[in-house]
């Protein structure tokens, strides 16, 4: 078993890397890993998804299907859309 410290630094040395090759990606590439994280982003790439517009729209659209407050069949509706209390009539 390793020293802790040694995992540490071992760790640490796996950081840098990822952070490097993320950095050799284009701006927009990198502001989607930002917004939704490396896993996630890495898997389409890994899928031979590699556009950034692509990744966004696929992102979104599955984030809008599955989340209760999120896309068109939210329950929420538009915001300003419904009434205000003081607007409601008893």
């Amino acid at each position: 078993m390793r020293p802790i410290e040694e995992e540490d630094e071992l760790a640490q040395e796996r950081r840098i890397a990822r952070m490097e090759m993320i950095d050799r990606y284009p701006e927009e590439m990198r502001k989607l890993v930002h917004e939704y994280g490396w896993a996630l982003v890495n898997q389409f790439i890994n899928c031979g998804i590699d556009k950034p517009r692509q990744i966004r729209h696929l992102v979104e659209t599955t984030l809008d299907e599955f989340s209760p407050t999120r896309g068109t069949h939210s329950f929420q509706g538009l915001r300003g859309a419904l009434p205000r209390p003081d607007e409601l009539k008893e």
